[in-house]
């Protein structure tokens, strides 16, 4: 079986075929994502289209799996809400205009969805049944495992957890990379800094970018609290690209967790950094079809 993972985000397109073992076959390719926000457009569809063809000149698809930011009907491959990163998709129903085109099946999900599928199948919560994973980097995204199904709630907008209130702004606007930075900039003065600047400083002994750190790794601290009363999880994932310092944050977020829970019983038995990096999106898309269509059988006929 040759299922065609394809994981689409804002910036990029990654795309790569795979077995049904989620093993890559090494078509890997990687490209913009064709977006003008100038004229609030974004060509996707087409674009996918393309990767498909070339592909096609290649091997034959069994089928299709999209991974892709925004709230999704993965019932309908259709994607209900979109930020602003990606103008002009919602709406976009992938099964019609891709599946039903090209006489091949589409699996569509959420890109957090698909990388909790991920790491519970290949990943750091293999075995795991109850799983949370947040991913940190622009923003704040959530993927939740209950008793090994995802929770996507009645309007499939489970896991937006970025909008979770925290006093009267949202999680995310406190502590995201995004707000990681900003507030370092702030402390500083100094423009153009990222991520990794601020954990570089603060391994130099910068008393600034420790105090920054500090607070940022307080307020994911209150976030991640509330889903651990709320989900009671085996284990809980951090990803996203502050997990590349995972050596750096993880003991300090476990140290602030430990501190501020009501009882030791309330928290995961563990804390982990999320184990397949930007594979995992392609990956769980994969996970995904085969949970949809079956390990087996392609047919158009899909299981839930």
């Amino acid at each position: 079986m040759r299922i065609v993972g394809i994981d689409i985000g804002g910036t990029t397109i990654k795309a790569d075929i795979y077995d049904n073992h989620g093993k890559s076959y090494g078509y890997f390719r990687e490209e913009k994502t064709a977006i003008d926000k100038g004229k609030q457009q974004n060509g996707i569809v087409g674009q996918v289209l393309a990767i498909l063809a070339d592909y096609q000149k290649e091997v034959v698809i069994d089928g299709i799996a999209l991974s892709t930011a925004g709230v999704v009907d993965s019932h309908k491959g259709e994607i209900l809400y979109a930020g602003p990163s990606i103008p002009a998709y919602q709406g976009v129903n992938f099964r019609k205009e891709i599946g039903d085109k090209l006489g091949i099946p589409v699996a569509v999900e959420n890109d957090v969805n698909c990388a909790v599928l991920a790491e519970a199948w290949l990943g750091a919560a293999q075995g795991k049944q109850d799983v949370v994973m947040v991913t940190v980097g622009t923003g704040i995204g959530g993927g939740f495992l209950q008793s090994g199904h995802l929770v996507r709630g009645s309007t499939f907008t489970g896991g937006e957890i970025g909008y979770i209130p925290i006093g009267k702004t949202t999680w995310q606007e406190v502590a995201s990379t995004t707000a990681l930075i900003e507030d370092y900039e702030q402390s500083t003065g100094l423009g153009g800094i990222n991520g990794k600047d601020v954990c570089d400083a603060v391994d130099q002994g910068n008393s600034l970018a420790e105090a920054v750190l500090d607070q940022f790794i307080d307020h994911l601290a209150t976030g991640l609290l509330t889903l651990s009363y709320a989900l009671n999880p085996e284990i809980l994932l951090i990803g996203g690209g502050i997990s590349a310092r995972s050596d750096l944050l993880l003991p300090r977020l476990e140290k602030v967790m430990k501190n501020r829970i009501q009882n030791v019983r309330f928290l995961p038995a563990v804390i982990a950094k999320a184990a397949l990096g930007n594979e995992a999106g392609r990956i769980g898309a994969v996970r995904h079809f085969l949970n949809q269509y079956g390990e087996e059988s392609c047919s158009l006929r899909t299981k839930d």
